[in-house]
């Protein structure tokens, strides 16, 4: 029952007689966060990125406010309608469900790897993952590049726990805000996405 204008509509959940469910939603005509990402290699143009990362923020900040964390930020589930002009967020609060469908590539549990906060492997988190990954988003966004990457999923989580981000690619005053939110404690991190943003 949630509203909110960077939230893409949830409408029903059926299930069939052999008990499979699916969600039924607003459909969002245009393109991903992750298809702006691929079509600007070295970065998306910085009024586009603080559109994206506004609008997301504001729908990431709305679920924390009802209790809710996503779990599973990233380009590939943030869209823009072209019909209301807006940037909304899919997959909040199903990505437990739907990462553990073959669908999601490199997901496991909770999250997508190249996203995933280093606490989520102890299985105790909360809304600091998604300011995690709202961190690596914006770094994205900025670069046309994670901070972290790797050849195997083992290495790429190896960075998340013990690497520190190489902000040097970033423009100098974004540094000290992706620097906390990318924060291997997260005590350390902002403490919420409304911080963040300002």
């Amino acid at each position: 029952n949630l509203k909110h204008l960077n939230l893409i509509s949830l409408w029903d959940i059926r299930t069939n007689e052999a008990g499979e469910s699916w969600v039924v939603m607003e459909y969002v005509p245009g393109p991903s966060l992750r298809d702006l990402i691929e079509a600007h290699p070295e970065g998306i143009p910085p009024q586009q990125v603080e559109a994206w990362f506004c609008a997301t923020a504001s729908g990431v900040s709305y679920l924390h406010d009802q209790g809710i964390v996503h779990r599973d930020l990233k380009p590939a589930n943030i869209f823009f309608d072209e019909d209301q002009q807006v940037i909304k967020i899919g997959d909040y609060g199903l990505s437990k469900f739907i990462s553990c469908s073959r669908r999601s590539g490199q997901t496991e549990t909770v999250g997508t790897f190249h996203y995933m906060a280093p606490e989520i492997g102890k299985g105790v988190y909360g809304k600091e993952i998604d300011i995690y990954a709202l961190g690596i988003l914006l770094f994205e966004m900025l670069t046309g590049e994670v901070p972290f990457n790797g050849e195997s999923t083992q290495e790429i989580v190896m960075k998340h726990l013990t690497a520190d981000p190489d902000l040097g690619s970033l423009p100098a005053h974004f540094r000290p805000a992706l620097g906390r939110a990318m924060k291997k404690d997260p005590k350390h991190r902002f403490s919420n996405v409304t911080e963040m943003l300002e």
